[in-house]
């Protein structure tokens, strides 16, 4: 075999398995079944304390009383529909203010943590889906 067809079956090589590689990678961040549970939906009302207003989803940071406990709050963080999507639904990254009063529906992380996923976000008398899906995506 010549050098040029060496190198051009080490690229083919090379592309091949960097296609994989992406591949996997876009699917594990499109697995919303494989790190929250679809079957479950947990109702959290707290104050925001960051918006993280990034690509590919946007993160919520809400305080929340614990029910437990009293007088303890729990901090959860929450991944939000992409940017698009709150962006369509008139949200940006100045919409929601620290301090301000949130009600969010999550599908809560399987491994039980104070994360989740938000499928619904009230904002004062406007309530907006953000995620319907079946876990695929």
């Amino acid at each position: 075999m010549s050098t040029r067809s060496a190198r051009l079956v080490a690229l083919c090589g090379f592309l091949v398995t960097g296609g994989m590689l992406a591949g996997g990678a876009v699917q594990a961040h499109h697995a919303v079944a494989g790190v929250y549970d679809l079957n479950k939906e947990v109702v959290l009302e707290g104050r925001l304390k960051k918006l993280n207003f990034v690509n590919p989803h946007a993160n919520i940071e809400i305080s929340v009383p614990d029910k437990k406990i009293k007088g303890k709050i729990v901090d959860w963080k929450l991944t939000t529909a992409s940017i698009q999507t709150l962006t369509r639904e008139g949200i940006n990254k100045t919409s929601i203010k620290p301090g301000e009063a949130l009600k969010v529906t999550i599908l809560p992380a399987r491994n039980g943590g104070p994360t989740g996923f938000i499928r619904n976000l009230q904002l004062g008398d406007r309530n907006i889906l953000l995620y319907f899906g079946d876990g695929s995506d």
